[in-house]
């Protein structure tokens, strides 16, 4: 059964959902699906399954080579008085073992290398897809939050604006409460037709990622990320040195630029191979008589050789040495990516560390700043109903309780990205990891 052709689990999870319309759609099945459905990451998988291949292919040249030869030919002689035509068979069989080739086993190591940065790169492949789809699916349920809210603003200075004018009519209200309320109208439209065109944008982000609608992801992910306690700074950055993905590649080709030293090296030592074959060739004339087997035209041998190869490369025009200085220089190359590699991780691993530290910080001070608006705009309305408040204070408490929500959004939204940042520095980031983003519902 050709695989390619089957429904697979993570698609199959998409349509039960979309069957189903359901609204409870997790990170974890929205990254699942983006693995079966994106293009790209199906090709790093294939580009890695025919990597580790060289594992195979460096081994082999360590182990015996056997092959298996023969022949057929004839021979026609027209005007001979005898065996006018001749046929001669031949086979061997011939084995051929490395015992000391230090090319032989470089090529194995640089193999090896080749086949574990291979890994390395699918891993990395992996980790930009759920960082894709993590920023994706976040930035849908952020942007929907900032619709709702601007629908809400929108609904609420309409009917703000509607009072307004009955109250000018009625001669309770000023042209410049009517004027205010009218701008502040207008430019909640503007948000909301803003705020409708980035959800659009992310929702298409995301359909182009795993499949499914953008619709399908539920406006509460950000609410339900609460701000855990950071790991010491310092073990971080031990984590980091060792697991960082970009730092492990560089590790696979400083790996590979060890295994060509040695091959270059390689080439000024002698090779000694074993060597063994076995073999027969007759001949055969036609119309056969006694003289073909006394003159030969008729004949069988069998050989059996066995035996040591030993080559020692001389002079080779000074390519060898050239070839050994080239390998050295790019060993030092591959250990000062190496460092850089190293450096940039850590630097990430910072960045995302004090951007985390002060997320939760922010998200603290906004949801204390959202409770303090609320409390504004309920007593600035109160007061608006005793004489106490004009409209515009209502209105100006209101628009700020508003945007006391979108900050609070922001903050959850960035907090989050940090999150995501930090787990990619550290090569935490996994489709396990993702479980923290998941509400208690949805577990």
């Amino acid at each position: 059964m050709d695989c390619k052709n089957v429904i697979t689990l993570p698609l199959l999870i998409a349509i039960a959902f979309m069957a189903h319309k359901a609204s409870a759609l997790t990170l974890q099945q929205a990254i699942l699906a983006a693995d079966s459905y994106d293009s790209g990451i199906r090709a790093a998988r294939e580009l890695n399954d025919a990597e580790k291949q060289k594992r195979l292919q460096g081994f082999s040249g360590l182990l015996p080579q056997i092959s298996l030869n023969g022949g057929y030919s004839k021979q026609d002689q027209p005007n001979a008085p005898y065996a006018a035509g001749i046929t001669r068979h031949n086979y061997s069989v011939n084995l051929t073992q490395p015992i000391f080739d230090v090319a032989k086993f470089a090529t194995w190591r640089r193999a090896e290398a080749m086949a574990d940065l291979g890994e390395v790169n699918f891993m990395l492949s992996q980790q930009q897809l759920i960082n894709d789809v993590s920023e994706a699916w976040f930035s849908v349920a952020y942007t929907a939050l900032v619709l709702k809210n601007a629908e809400r603003v929108k609904t609420a200075f309409s009917q703000q604006l509607r009072q307004t004018e009955r109250g000018l009519q009625l001669g309770e209200q000023t042209r410049l409460d009517v004027d205010e309320a009218q701008a502040n109208y207008d430019t909640a439209v503007a948000d909301a037709i803003a705020a409708e065109s980035d959800v659009n944008d992310t929702r298409i982000r995301f359909l182009k990622l795993t499949g499914l609608p953008g619709t399908m992801v539920p406006l509460n992910v950000l609410e339900c990320v609460t701000p855990q306690t950071l790991p010491e700074l310092e073990k971080i950055k031990v984590k980091t040195s060792s697991r960082n993905l970009n730092v492990q590649a560089a590790m696979m080709t400083l790996k590979q630029s060890d295994a060509d030293v040695v091959a270059s090296a390689g080439n000024h030592l002698p090779v000694v191979t074993f060597q063994a074959s076995y073999g027969s060739n007759w001949s055969r004339g036609e119309d056969e008589n006694a003289l073909d087997s006394i003159f030969g035209t008729t004949s069988k041998t069998r050989d059996t050789n066995i035996g040591v190869n030993v080559s020692i490369p001389l002079f080779a025009g000074g390519s060898h040495i050239s070839q050994s200085i080239e390998a050295a220089h790019r060993k030092e190359q591959s250990r000062a990516l190496l460092l850089d590699a190293r450096r940039k991780a850590l630097e990430e691993a910072e960045s995302a560390w004090f951007g985390l530290k002060s997320g939760e910080a922010k998200i603290r001070a906004y949801q204390r700043a959202t409770v303090s608006a609320q409390k504004r705009m309920a007593s600035t309305q109160y007061g608006r109903d005793i004489g106490m408040r004009t409209v515009l204070d209502a209105l100006n408490a209101e628009s700020d309780y508003f945007k006391s929500l979108k900050d609070i959004a922001k903050a959850q939204y960035d907090y989050i990205t940090a999150n995501i940042q930090l787990a990619t520095a550290t090569g935490e980031l996994d489709y396990a990891w993702l479980n923290t983003f998941n509400c208690p519902s949805q577990r």
